[in-house]
């Protein structure tokens, strides 16, 4: 799958099924990727992958026909200049809280003249073999996460974007920010979601979340509750869950 097939998914309304990738290795992005989903995202923000391994992981993915994403630190540009060469077709950006700072972040994302990404050969566009191709024809996946209250109070403005393709809740991060960190009961929480949801809809915009429990169920009731772009648990999450039943024999 190409970005713009999962672009295009994500316009129908069908859900997009991802997967945040923790362990910084090929063989673990092959592992998840050949699983069938939609996307894998490297992240770089709660781990400690490297540019360089991060690529690494970027053609696992590929091999398998998952699209390669990265969820970024900070919104650092230049790092996303970086990761966007080195093939990953889309993008997860923590903490974005105005259109101000989106706006020039995003910048950096896109050629000119609708952006200032720079021009260059890398493996992006086969070293030059697809140059004008990839310079004309792609424009990277670009998915703000809504983490504060702040976030939710100006997601109406980050969504209706042009360059944004979702908007993606960090739920603990969230909740934390309203002084209720990991209560996804809480009525406040409840409110900003909501907002946040209804933002997106406002825009024409899926609207993404994590499901971090690695159960088929939750997952369902989350795309019976409208989410689209899904990030279903962590190669992390889902090892121990697999393996946790032992511990009483340890």
């Amino acid at each position: 799958m190409k970005v713009e097939t999962l672009r295009a998914r994500l316009q129908s309304g069908q859900p997009a099924i991802g997967t945040w990738l923790g362990i910084p290795h090929p063989i673990s992005a092959e592992a998840m990727a050949s699983l069938g989903y939609h996307w894998l995202a490297v992240d770089m923000e709660h781990a400690g992958a490297s540019v360089d391994q991060a690529m690494a992981c970027f053609l696992a993915a590929e091999r398998h026909g998952c699209v390669p994403l990265a969820r970024l630190p900070s919104a650092d540009p230049y790092l996303a200049r970086r990761l966007l060469d080195g093939g990953a077709q889309g993008l997860i950006i923590p903490v974005v809280e105005s259109i101000e700072g989106w706006a020039e972040f995003a910048a950096h994302c896109l050629y000119p003249p609708h952006g200032r990404r720079g021009v260059g050969l890398s493996r992006c566009n086969g070293w030059g073999d697809s140059f004008k191709e990839y310079l004309t024809g792609f424009r990277p996946l670009l998915v703000p996460q809504i983490e504060t209250r702040r976030g939710a109070e100006e997601a109406a403005a980050i969504a209706a974007r042009d360059e944004v393709d979702a908007l993606f809740l960090g739920p603990y991060d969230l909740s934390a920010d309203l002084g209720a960190a990991g209560d996804f009961a809480n009525a406040t929480l409840k409110a900003a979601i909501t907002k946040v949801r209804e933002a997106c809809t406002g825009a024409g915009k899926p609207c993404g979340i994590h499901q971090v429990a690695a159960e088929p169920a939750q997952l369902e009731a989350r795309i019976a509750e409208g989410f689209r772009f899904i990030a279903y648990s962590t190669d992390v999450i889902a090892m121990r869950a697999a393996l946790g039943g032992v511990g009483h024999l340890l």
